[in-house]
């Protein structure tokens, strides 16, 4: 999987054809699922990791299912999954800061995570340029301020 297509939303156009096709089918089983009760968690899993990579405007009722799965689910697991999937989410949002949180949760419990190692990398960069790209609003002075991204957490 390459992260920085997932987060610049940059596929070509088979892979594109490709997501539409299993997002309809993975919508179509948790939907049925949830109409016959309680969907199970692959069907919600699957579903929330389709929404995840779909448009910004999916992204965010794909983090409601992972966060759902990760507060509900017993099987701890599957829980490196979920944290992982909803860095990656927060992080297509531009919600570096919780993106970030999730990434050090999970290279707390596995240290030598490659894939985790790699996506927290690409969003400190992002972070770095939004730093210079996009000053934020000071509430306290009522203006416009550079901010120390890192020194929020």
């Amino acid at each position: 999987m390459d992260v920085e297509s997932i987060l610049d939303e940059r596929v070509d156009h088979f892979r594109l054809s490709l997501h539409i096709f299993y997002l309809q089918r993975f919508r179509e089983a948790y939907e049925t699922q949830c109409r016959r009760g309680p969907p199970s968690a692959i069907a919600t899993f699957n579903y929330g990791t389709a929404l995840i990579r779909s448009t910004k405007q999916d992204v965010a009722e794909g983090i409601n299912l992972l966060e759902k799965l990760l507060r509900e689910e017993p099987d701890d697991v599957n829980k490196r999954d979920y944290v992982y999937f909803l860095a990656l989410a927060n992080a297509r949002l531009r919600n570096y800061d919780r993106a970030l949180a999730y990434i050090d949760i999970l290279l707390a419990a596995e240290t030598h995570n490659r894939q985790a190692s790699q996506l927290r990398d690409i969003i400190e960069k992002r972070m770095q340029k939004g730093e210079i790209l996009f000053p934020r609003w000071s509430t306290t002075t009522n203006q416009c301020v550079q901010t120390d991204c890192l020194a929020l957490l």
